[in-house]
């Protein structure tokens, strides 16, 4: 089932959300939501020179990057539609590739290891099948230098939950929304540290109203962490 809901993104249901979502919308305006994300690794203290971003849509993110900070920005996004799209705006100021964060031709070569010194994931994780996570997650670890930013933005509910994908009914698609939350992966590792982060409430969620679930389902945080393989761990001596 679940490297089965990876390929469902990749074949189907990434397209369609495309088409839901971003098939109308101006690549040459930031959106909201992304110029957020600059702000808040601004503030986390990243300066992007090589930003690569997963589940990026059309990149207007990675072009804000390349244009404002010259940096080199490439994506990895499972809908072809929304590569085709931000491969016909932005030319090869930006870098897109179809895939997932556990099968992409970018952690497939040995040369990006280590390349990025910030990498973005805005509401992918939850999507991520619970058989590839890990994949997922060391694909991230790597493409990542030390001293580099990573920028996590997800669902940080109260107990461990997950919802169905109510757009795709042939199969079991779901949402996945751990405790942990997916960023404490990453500081579990005694490598990452929360450097930044905001939390709220979404509370135009009509979906959970209209159901009468839990608003703290979808209580987000938006996380900057920084990884360092050797400063956040003291010395205990011999």
């Amino acid at each position: 089932m679940g490297e089965a809901q990876d390929r469902r993104y990749l074949l189907t249901e990434a397209d369609a959300f495309h088409e839901r979502n971003h098939a109308s919308s101006d690549p040459a305006t930031l959106r909201p939501r992304k110029a957020r994300i600059a702000e808040q690794l601004a503030r986390g203290g990243a300066r992007p020179s090589a930003v690569i971003e997963f589940g990026c849509a059309y990149g207007d993110l990675l072009d804000h990057f390349a244009r404002e900070h010259g940096a080199r920005a490439v994506g990895v996004e499972p809908s072809a539609k929304a590569v085709e799209m931000g491969r016909a705006a932005y030319g090869d100021a930006v870098e897109l590739h179809v895939g997932t964060m556990a099968d992409n031709p970018v952690s497939a070569d040995p040369a990006s290891r280590g390349a990025y010194d910030v990498v973005v994931v805005d509401d992918v994780f939850c999507w991520v099948s619970r058989e590839t996570i890990f994949a997922s997650v060391a694909n991230l670890d790597a493409l990542l230098r030390d001293g580099g930013f990573l920028f996590v933005q997800e669902f940080l509910p109260l107990r461990q939950v997950r919802n169905r994908n109510h757009h795709v009914s042939e199969e079991e698609v779901w949402c996945h929304k751990p405790r942990g939350p997916h960023s404490a992966m990453f500081t579990a590792s005694g490598a990452y540290e929360v450097v930044y982060q905001e939390v709220h409430m979404d509370g135009d969620d009509l979906w959970l109203r209209e159901r009468g679930l839990d608003p703290f389902e979808s209580r987000w945080a938006s996380t900057v962490l920084r990884k360092s393989f050797g400063e956040y761990f003291e010395d205990g001596g011999a």
